[in-house]
């Protein structure tokens, strides 16, 4: 049975009334943050109204902040491009991986780390790894209370092999006389999901691989190629509409929903700021979660700035995330800069890093292989058991997919059809 478009085509026209009664002119809320922005003279304003909503009365905010260093960059400036290095190497990481089906004969997960290495500047031939890692034992695919784990679970351990296998590629790699990038295809503040065993494991392993990195003199780098929901800036912005702390405590619940400002975005924002290539100064944000990173270690403290990459046929506004060892040398945030205007040239219609996009097609797991994978299974469980196992099905599932092909299907010997109560 398909979709019968007659029954919706009358709804989808009662839609478009709706859509013209909505107002989607952004002009004046525009207007509203660049007037805002004109009138920040430097950064001592902001720091006042910093230290007003840090005081244990006022909470909420996770805006912006400049950084807290003596030659911070103000909150207003914007950057052109700097020229790249001559030679540089960059190493880029993505995972992917197969989550565990709780009606495999044998429990099982499998991630697959891809590391690309880009040396810029060189006719040397990049260099490229994968890691695949299967997991099956019980104490690796099951709770501590015999359930088989979930997807989040998961993904926090592919998280953690991706920064573990960058942070040992840049090891290898110290010391070689190059500036040293690494690329990490995410936002460089981790946080574990609440209802994982081992999340407390799993944070140590991701700040322990950051040090490391930090260690070989590396460069790193969170590239989010999306940042649509963030508003750290726009929120800063509307914390300056604050006149005083009365004001402020009135308003203290608007905080998060940046006030009047609600619904301009950074990303939005700094389209209209920024010229092709130029970025933001780097800003850190207020949050209990960042200040976690900086009392663990001083130098991982998160920082950010958004970036205006470019090619040919497009242009568009990304977040850089970068540790604080990278944020307090210029000379690094210049060379990280520039590397990644030069990559995003390098690549199809969409401005997008190419060493990120290797890496991603290293670590991409298709449907093909994973079929492959549980045939292979499938045929060691068969020779240990001496059974025929294709795959068990429930007959819920099974049923859908008799009704939702359009071929004839025929039972296969070895399918087990379950009863699903």
């Amino acid at each position: 049975m398909t979709l019968e478009f007659n029954q919706v085509v009358e709804q989808v026209y009662r839609m478009s009334a709706m859509i013209e009664k909505l107002d989607f002119n952004l002009t004046d809320l525009y207007k509203r943050a660049f007037t805002l922005f004109r009138q920040i003279e430097g950064n001592d304003a902001v720091w006042e109204r910093i230290r007003w909503v840090r005081q244990s009365d006022i909470s909420g905010y996770r805006g912006a902040t400049p950084l807290n260093s003596e030659n911070a960059e103000r909150v207003t400036d914007t950057f052109a491009p700097p020229p790249p290095p001559p030679r540089a190497t960059l190493i880029a990481v993505d995972g992917s991986q197969i989550y565990p089906n709780e009606f495999s004969p044998v429990h099982y997960y499998l991630t697959n780390i891809g590391i690309y290495v880009y040396p810029h500047g060189s006719e040397q031939t990049p260099e490229q790894y994968t890691y695949p890692e299967l997991k099956f034992h019980r104490a690796h695919v099951h709770d501590k209370y015999g359930r088989l784990i979930g997807s989040r679970t998961v993904d926090d351990r592919r998280t953690i092999l991706e920064m573990e296998r960058l942070a040992a590629a840049a090891w290898q790699r110290r010391n070689d006389g190059l500036p040293l990038v690494a690329l990490y295809d995410n936002r460089l503040m981790y946080l574990p999901a609440n209802d994982t065993d081992d999340s407390s494991e799993l944070m140590k392993a991701f700040l322990t691989a950051m040090q490391r990195l930090h260690a070989s003199g590396a460069t790193l780098a969170g590239y989010i190629d999306n940042p649509h929901r963030s508003k750290r800036f726009i929120q800063l912005l509307y914390l300056m509409s604050v006149a005083d702390e009365d004001d402020l405590k009135a308003k203290r619940h608007e905080l998060s929903k940046a006030g009047d400002l609600d619904g301009l975005g950074d990303r939005m924002f700094f389209e209209a700021l920024l010229e092709n290539g130029q970025r933001s100064a780097l800003m850190v944000q207020n949050s209990p979660q960042n200040k976690d990173y900086h009392d663990y270690d001083p130098e991982l403290e998160i920082a950010f700035f958004y970036l205006k990459v470019f090619n040919a046929h497009d242009a568009r506004v990304v977040r850089v995330d970068v540790p604080m060892w990278v944020a307090r040398d210029k000379a690094r945030v210049d060379v990280l800069h520039a590397l990644l205007l030069y990559q995003c040239q390098l690549q199809g219609r969409t401005p997008y890093p190419y060493a990120i996009t290797r890496a991603d097609e290293l670590a991409w797991v298709s449907h093909k292989d994973a079929a492959k994978l549980e045939e292979m299974i499938h045929a060691q469980v068969r020779r240990v058991k001496g059974e025929l196992v294709t795959r068990t099905i429930t007959a819920k599932m099974r049923g859908k997919e008799l009704a939702r092909s359009s071929k004839r299907t025929f039972d296969m010997r070895g399918e087990e059809i379950i009863d699903e109560r």
